[in-house]
């Protein structure tokens, strides 16, 4: 049996995630989340990235949005965390993932507990769905919470709080994901990485990077796995 039971489009569960697939199931994600997340929109950046409608089993209610994207590139407290170098960072940032967004839609709720059972989904799912299209294990979640919340749904779900961000990021295309891609994209990454980084992530100002300010976040993280700093530490030189 796989470790991870799929629970999506399940009625086993209370709740079910449906992957947006399609353009429709696209357009109601990004509707759910402008309309519903407190603080910040749906913007569509290169990366990973895997994104679910949430429903009630029961009721068949749309109740929110779930969204897992690339973990962030540079992220000190994190790295600390970990406790990892430079060389098994490189190699196993793609075991990482980031809770990019996470909304709910509480008039069309008739259920208790939602929240977490929405991360629990999300976690149990997601790494199912990353390995399947991605090829990696995943091993630890991130998310950011912007104060004056407090991320008291992913506490109530043990997320450990392991800093705060210095409120800048640098965005850059992620190509060592897009070679593994089976896609044109990853085609063009794999014989022409800069004609690939030209086509897929030219930003506004023309360059290839861009430098994201935003305000200070808490850090949250949720490890997958009990040896996972075993895995996320770990460095093959053969590869």
């Amino acid at each position: 049996m796989n470790k991870f039971f799929d629970y999506s489009n399940s009625t086993d569960y209370p709740i079910f995630f449906d992957e947006c697939l399609i353009h429709a199931q696209n357009k109601l994600f990004v509707n759910t989340i402008n309309n519903n997340h407190r603080y910040m929109d749906y913007k569509d950046i290169p990366s990973r990235r895997l994104n679910w409608n949430i429903y009630e089993t029961t009721t068949g209610n749309l109740i929110g949005a779930m969204g897992l994207s690339s973990g962030v590139l540079a992220l000190n407290s994190r790295e600390k965390f970990i406790g990892w170098g430079k060389e098994a960072k490189q190699q196993n940032l793609n075991m990482i993932g980031n809770n990019y967004r996470f909304c709910l839609i509480k008039d069309n709720i008739t259920i208790r507990n939602v929240g977490t059972m929405a991360l629990k989904l999300m976690r149990e799912v997601g790494a199912k769905r990353w390995k399947e299209k991605y090829g990696d294990d995943l091993m630890l979640i991130e998310t950011f919470v912007k104060p004056p919340w407090t991320g008291s749904v992913y506490k109530a779900d043990n997320w450990v709080i392991i800093g705060m961000t210095k409120g800048n990021s640098i965005k850059k295309a992620p190509l060592h994901l897009w070679k593994k891609e089976n896609s044109k994209r990853g085609e063009l990454a794999r014989t022409d990485p800069e004609a690939a980084v030209k086509k897929y992530a030219s930003y506004q100002t023309g360059q290839h990077y861009y430098v994201e300010k935003s305000e200070p976040k808490i850090i949250m993280v949720k490890p997958l796995i009990k040896k996972w700093k075993k895995v996320l530490c770990s460095y093959d030189e053969s590869i």
